[in-house]
């Protein structure tokens, strides 16, 4: 397992760069615990990054979970329809009828 400490600014201006940090993660092909206590700053973008973590690390049967999910960033899914298991712990627990085109 790849733990990963999110950024405290998971919004569009650093959005690509928390990609770049997450799909190297990807490509070592392990599972991804992202540790999201530190994100205190999110917008839909933010969320976008973590939901294409989520859909590629299923993709290549590999886990991608969120520990201590702070506050801002469970509201922030919430209000973007995420569902509270929507981060499961395994690639088995990943639901593919979700798993929409995440570029439009």
């Amino acid at each position: 397992m790849t733990p990963i400490a999110l950024p405290k600014r998971l919004r569009i201006d650093t959005a690509a760069e928390c990609w770049q940090v997450l799909r190297a993660a990807l490509d070592v092909g392990e599972d991804l615990q992202l540790d999201s206590a530190a994100v205190t700053d999110v917008d839909a973008a933010g969320v976008q990054v973590l939901l294409m973590a989520r859909h590629s690390a299923a993709r290549n049967a590999q886990g991608c979970s969120l520990t201590r999910t702070s506050a801002v960033l469970a509201q922030a899914l919430q209000a973007l329809g995420v569902p509270d298991d929507g981060f499961g712990s395994s690639a088995a627990q990943h639901d593919d009828k979700d798993s929409g085109d995440m570029n439009g």
